[in-house]
C-alpha cells in the first residue's frame, strides 16, 4: 500500500492511475491530480467524447469513517455540434463533492454517497471522474457563434426542411391514416 503524507501532491498515471489507496492515507487532507485525455476516453466504449484535455484535482479529506471527495475540473473536450455535427471545443469546468462511507456492502445511497465495504483499501474513481465530465456538458451542445458551422450541411438541412415544407404530396401511408380518422370522426 502506499502512504500519503497531507497535502502530498501525486500525479496519478494510466493503467490503475485512478485507483485511490484509501487504506493508506492518514487522517486529514490529501491531494491527487489527473491528466484526462484521448487515452482516457477511448476506455468508455460509447462515449460521444473521444478527445479532451481535462486536467481533474481531487482533494480527499479523511475521517475515522468517510471521506469527502472534491473533484475540481478544468478544461475542455470536443464533441459534435447538435447544428452541423462537426466536432468543437466545448469548456469544461465544475466541482463536484462525494461523500465515500464504509459499510457492510457497496451501496450508492443517494448521487452523492457511495458505501463501500469496510475491508475496502483502494477506490476507483475513473467512473466518477468520466460520469461528471458527461455531466458538465451542455444540454444544447452547439458552436457558440453560428458561423463557425459547417455552412454546406447547414445549407443541405435549410433546402431539405424547404423541399418538405414545398412538397404538399402526403406520404400514401399517412394518408391512409388521415382517411381512417375521418371515418372516425363521421
Amino acid at each position: 500500500m502506499l502512504s500519503l503524507q497531507p497535502d502530498f501532491r501525486v500525479i496519478m498515471k494510466m493503467g490503475n492511475d485512478y485507483i485511490l489507496p484509501i487504506a493508506g492515507l492518514s487522517i486529514g487532507y490529501h491531494d491527487f491530480e489527473f491528466k484526462i485525455d484521448d487515452k482516457f476516453f477511448d476506455n468508455f466504449e460509447f462515449s460521444e467524447v473521444k478527445k479532451g484535455d481535462v486536467n481533474v484535482n481531487l482533494n480527499v479529506e479523511k475521517h475515522e469513517r468517510e471521506f469527502i471527495l472534491t473533484f475540481n475540473f478544468e478544461g475542455s473536450v470536443f464533441i459534435p455540434c447538435d447544428r452541423c455535427n462537426d466536432e468543437y471545443e466545448q469548456p469544461i469546468e465544475n466541482e463536484v463533492v462525494i461523500y465515500l462511507k464504509y459499510g457492510h456492502g457497496y451501496e450508492e445511497e443517494s448521487d452523492d454517497v457511495i458505501v463501500i465495504p469496510s475491508e475496502e483499501g483502494e477506490f476507483d474513481v475513473s467512473s466518477l471522474i468520466y460520469e461528471y465530465i458527461i455531466l458538465s456538458l451542455p444540454i444544447h451542445r452547439v458552436h457558440e457563434d453560428v458561423s463557425e458551422c459547417n455552412q454546406e450541411v447547414i445549407d443541405y438541412l435549410e433546402n431539405a426542411a424547404n423541399q418538405v415544407v414545398e412538397n404538399d404530396d402526403i406520404d400514401p401511408r399517412w394518408k391512409c391514416l388521415e382517411e381512417l380518422k375521418g371515418k372516425k370522426d363521421n
